[in-house]
């Protein structure tokens, strides 16, 4: 029981420290403090590693960011939803924003296989963009991200990088592009810098048109009488369009599950989410439940499942329980 403790409270502290630690990074990276030195070196990029791919900032980050994806803004990538091996094609990352606050813009990307490893080669363009090799976990991963010059300060409404992408030699099956960025007020200080991120996928241009099914976090926990919510979300590839329904099953007793949206319309590369709320009732009975959602577009079906711990008002530890389910927004 003493080594679970010390598991929950290591994994507060990363739900604590590390979104905090993502928000200062993209936060000193543009800064004009020429008085605080760290803040000032970082101005030409961040350090490789805050693109909120997986083996970096930890997935439950989007929970507890701060702030978590605050404000009006949005970020997105602009790639292909097949390639070719071999081929290279242009890849854009955008950021927009109509807050007339915002007035400095960062970025950071990087290109994954299905093992989580570097695919294909990146290369920047023009002098607003630079590529960082042999870097991020286990120095092994490419990244490519903006210069000092490419912060387009004073600039409003928003800002993009364009960049070249080269595919792998072979078909290595899917490739997942994740990029964070930050859309900063540039008063020389971390506070009041929107972090935002977001993925896209391609895969072989053979492949069949499908989705991926994504839920976060792995598990929630509750008194009875509470609700929990899940993210879940669609990523398309292969050029997959079309609405994906979904649903659960392995409720336990006298709980409901609702899906805000009902369903998600894949239009484009773009992954989209939707909130899946779990209602418990004052009868719902104490212990863990294995929750199966399944998303279904025609022929396709995808099912990922996730926990719901029931557990006893008296029994709470509170270390634990912010740590398993930390509180949305």
């Amino acid at each position: 029981m003493a080594g679970t403790d010390k598991k929950y409270k290591f994994a507060k502290a990363r739900l604590i420290l590390l979104p905090a630690l993502l928000a200062g990074i993209f936060g000193f990276l543009l800064t004009t403090n020429n008085s605080f030195h760290p803040a000032h070196a970082f101005s030409s990029g961040p350090p490789a590693g805050y693109t909120a791919a997986p083996g970096e900032v930890p997935e439950a980050c989007a929970e507890c960011h701060v702030p978590p994806d605050a404000g009006t803004g949005h970020i997105s990538i602009t790639a292909p939803q097949t390639y070719v091996p071999g081929q290279t094609y242009q890849i854009t990352v955008t950021h927009s924003n109509t807050d007339p606050t915002r007035l400095r813009w960062g970025f950071e990307l990087t290109a994954l296989d299905t093992s989580d490893e570097k695919a294909g080669n990146l290369q920047n363009t023009d002098g607003l963009t630079q590529v960082l090799n042999n870097a991020g976990p286990n120095s092994a991963r490419q990244y490519i991200e903006h210069t000092a010059a490419g912060t387009f300060t004073g600039q409003q409404n928003g800002a993009s990088w364009t960049f070249n992408w080269t595919a792998p030699a072979t078909d290595i099956g899917t490739v997942t592009f994740y990029a964070a960025g930050n859309q900063a007020n540039n008063d020389g200080n971390t506070s009041g810098d929107y972090i935002y991120k977001t993925f896209v996928a391609a895969a072989p241009f053979s492949a069949t048109p499908d989705f991926d099914l994504s839920v976060m976090p792995a598990l929630r926990a509750v008194v009875p009488g509470a609700s929990a919510q899940y993210t879940v979300s669609i990523t398309p590839s292969a050029g997959f369009t079309g609405t994906v329904n979904l649903s659960t099953t392995g409720l336990p007793f006298g709980s409901t599950a609702t899906f805000n949206p009902a369903s998600i319309n894949i239009t484009d590369a773009s992954s989209k989410s939707t909130t899946l709320t779990i209602a418990t009732t004052g009868g719902t009975p104490l212990g863990d439940s294995q929750i199966s959602i399944t998303g279904s577009s025609g022929s396709l079906m995808h099912t990922k499942q996730v926990t719901l711990k029931v557990i006893s008002p008296a029994s709470i530890d509170l270390s634990v329980t912010k740590s398993v389910s930390p509180n949305p927004g």
